[in-house]
Parts: structure tokens; sequence; C-alpha cells
């Protein structure tokens, strides 16, 4: 009989063995970034990170995958409910996350997605008790400081990128802080807009300022078009002025040295170079003039015009 009980025994426990062993068989995928935390009796073993199969001590030791490359997303202000139709919209709001004040104490909706990753295994599962939800607190309260230290003419216009890299910088110090083993991938304002109540004022402003953005546009694109033809017309101006600057100096200097020439000359000969010098220029002057003859009392008396070639005579 106990032979008999032997012999059903021991087969049933090799195979519980063989089917715990079985069981402490685990797989980390490539494609998700798969990491597994070893614990042995709950104490931390280590961190897995090689993919394909693996195998752990069941009963004794517990095995957590995290998937460390998936991204994964927070909504604040609004939730996502798919594709939705008209009676299941695509997303509704949550005004009491998304409503905040800004620094110049005006009122406004912010609906923010934040992106993250898991960027340490080990902080993430044994840091805190529940990362998911300490994060959303702490991008809350990133999300409304940054948006405190602004206008609210930056947060609903211009400076949206500037202030999403900053929520972003914030947050990740705190995750960093508290070593929550999250990165910090993207930070986006979904929505932002005025409360209803002054919803239509706040259009009004932001049309004046689209206004004024084109008013902008469009002196810089006629200043564009103005601003290289004066150029052009100012160089020609300043060549020519140049040019015509090289042509008197040039000129001067042939003046300066036909002076030196004649000075020269002059005091080889001073009365010789005087007169030559009368008669050249009478030579270049009575050509062009118009002659009359008078007597000697000064009375205009009856003449014929000496021009060209020609000549008269007139008798007194």
């Amino acid at each position: 009989m106990k032979l008999f009980k032997v012999k059903y025994v021991m087969p049933i426990i090799i195979i519980i063995v063989v089917l715990a062993n079985f069981s402490g068989i685990y797989t980390l995928k490539t494609e998700s970034g798969e990491k597994a935390v070893l614990t042995r009796f709950g104490k931390y073993i280590k961190t897995v990170e090689e993919a394909g199969l693996h195998w752990h001590i069941p009963l004794f030791e517990k095995v957590e995958i995290v998937k460390c490359d998936i991204v994964r997303s927070i909504e604040l202000g609004y939730r996502s409910q798919g594709l939705g139709d008209s009676h299941n919209p695509e997303y509704y709001s949550v005004p009491e996350e998304s409503l905040m004040i800004t620094g110049d104490e005006n009122l406004v909706h912010a609906e923010t997605a934040i992106q993250y990753r898991v960027s340490n295994a080990h902080d993430f599962v044994f840091n805190v008790e529940n990362p998911i939800v300490d994060l959303k607190i702490a991008a809350e309260s990133s999300v409304r400081r940054v948006v405190a230290n602004h206008k609210l003419d930056d947060v609903l216009t211009d400076q949206k990128a500037m202030i999403q890299g900053e929520i972003r910088e914030d947050l990740q110090n705190i995750c960093n802080e508290y070593q929550l083993g999250i990165e910090i991938t993207k930070v986006s304002l979904q929505a932002v807009y005025a409360p209803s109540e002054v919803q239509g004022a706040f259009e009004d402003v932001i049309k004046a300022r689209e206004d004024m953005n084109r008013f902008i546009n469009e002196a810089k694109k006629e200043a564009n078009e103005i601003l290289p033809a004066a150029e052009a017309t100012a160089s020609e101006m300043i060549n020519k002025a140049n040019a015509y600057k090289e042509k008197r100096i040039s000129e001067a200097r042939g003046d300066v040295e036909n002076f030196k020439q004649i000075l020269k000359n002059y005091s080889l000969g001073p009365k010789v170079t005087r007169s030559r010098m009368y008669l050249e220029t009478m030579q270049k002057i009575l050509p062009k003039a118009k002659i009359y003859i008078m007597n000697d009392n000064g009375d205009t008396m009856r003449f014929l015009p000496l021009e060209g070639n020609s000549a008269s005579k007139v008798l007194k």
C-alpha cells in the first residue's frame, strides 16, 4: 500500500514542480522597451533589461514588467472619448482643472496634454506609491505656476511655444526631485480660451492683434520693395559724385600743371608771354563777340554787323 502511494505521489510532485518552474518563465519584448523589476520576498533584486525569455523562482520572486519606450499621456482640463459623434463628443472639458489665473490677474481656461515615458523602471515602481497620480498633480501645479507668470495676451496668442517649454522644464524638475523615473517628452496647450462671460471681448482683442500683425507684415513687404530701389538710387548717386570728384581733382591737377608751365615760360620772358596770353585770349573771345564801331563821343553810328568771315567798313 505504501509503495502504491509513493508510486503515484512522486509523479504528482514532479509535475507540480515542473509546472511551477514553467510559471516562472516571462518574456521581455524589444519593440516596447520592456524592462522587468525583480523582487524576492518584496525586496528589490535587479532590473532585467535584455529582451527575450527569462525565468524567476516562482512563489518566492515576483516580476513587474514596465514598458519604458511607450509614450503615455495625461490630459488636464479635458478628457478624450475617441472619435465620437453628435451624441458622444470627441472630448469634454473639465473646467475645474483648466480654469486658472494669469500674471495680470485675468481668468483663462488652459487645456493641456502632457506626454511622458518611463526612464527608470526601478524608480517608477518603488519610489512612489502611485506615480501616475503624483505626475498628474505635479503637472497641474506646473501649468498653473507657469501661466501665473505670464500675461493673458502671451497665453492666448504668440507666446504659447515658450510657455509650453517652461511647463515641460518645470515639470521635469519636479519628476527629477521626487525621483519618479519619468521623462517628460512633450507639453501641448491644446486649447486656451477665456471664460464665456468675457469671450466676446477677448475675441476682439485677438482680432486686433491679428490686424496689427497683418499691418506690420504689409509694411515690411512695402519696405522690402522700396528700400532696395532707394539703396540702388543712393548707390548710383554716390558713384556719380565720386566720379565727378575724381574728374574735378584731375582737372584741377591739370590746371595746376598748366599754370606751372605758364609760370615757367613767363619767368623766362614776362613781356612776350603776357602779349601771347593776351592775343590767345582775344582770339578765343572775338569770334564769339558781336563788334560795334562807335565814334569818339560814344554815340552809336550806323553799322554793318561784322560776323563770321564777312567784314564791312563804316566811315566817319
